[in-house]
């Protein structure tokens, strides 16, 4: 069973929940499902939400987490910013790519939101080898914000500099929302997960039928 909106029971886990966007950036946004319904979930409530995702995504490390956790739990000024910082991120990317995926341009000011949260963690970033090629590299212990912030939003930069925008899809399944990119080699990819909304909507559309017809 996947872990977006048919999580009834309401419950958050951002540590395993299913990385199915295709991009990391989208995958972040996925951390939320059924925006402006009375069925929102949020799986980032707290910092430590977002570290157990950071770690589930493979930013941090399972030492760099396991740090990251007593940090915050030592720093309430830390946990309040990690958060605040984190969701207002998702909120810029989700917007961008919400528009792209309805065909409308970001505005220039969404862009520039994003562009500046990259830029700050520039800051502390350094280049580091691997496998034979030179890498973007935060060190969590030295700025935790940015070694979460600093892959996800050079994700969503490289998502709109290097990819087709008629890929940048968002499911549309019931409470759903969720966005991905459309790898698929006829571009066909509608639902987040065929076994999930998918199925959802194929029984609906049964079960429409079936009424009409009496």
């Amino acid at each position: 069973m996947s872990s977006n909106p048919e999580t009834l029971a309401h419950e958050r886990r951002p540590g395993s929940l299913t990385l199915l966007a295709g991009v990391l950036a989208l995958d972040f946004t996925n951390t939320q499902s059924g925006l402006g319904s009375e069925r929102h979930l949020d799986h980032l409530q707290t910092a430590a939400d977002l570290i157990a995702w950071a770690r589930h995504a493979k930013i941090l490390t399972m030492q760099e987490a396991a740090r990251a956790q007593n940090a915050v739990k030592d720093s309430p000024g830390l946990e309040h910013q990690l958060l605040a910082q984190a969701r207002a991120l998702r909120n810029i990317i989700h917007d961008i790519n919400a528009r792209v995926a309805s065909g409308r341009h970001p505005t220039p000011e969404l862009l520039a939101s994003l562009t500046a949260v990259h830029a700050d963690t520039l800051a502390v970033v350094s280049l580091a080898l691997r496998n034979g090629s030179y890498v973007w590299r935060w060190d969590a212990q030295k700025n935790l914000t940015a070694a979460i912030l600093g892959p996800v939003s050079l994700s969503a930069l490289t998502l709109l500099t290097h990819h087709d925008f008629s890929r940048i899809k968002q499911c549309h399944g019931d409470h759903c929302g969720w966005m991905f990119l459309d790898t698929t080699k006829n571009n066909s990819r509608h639902w987040c997960e065929m076994k999930v909304c998918g199925n959802r909507a194929k029984i609906r559309a049964l079960r429409a039928r079936m009424q009409n017809a009496y």
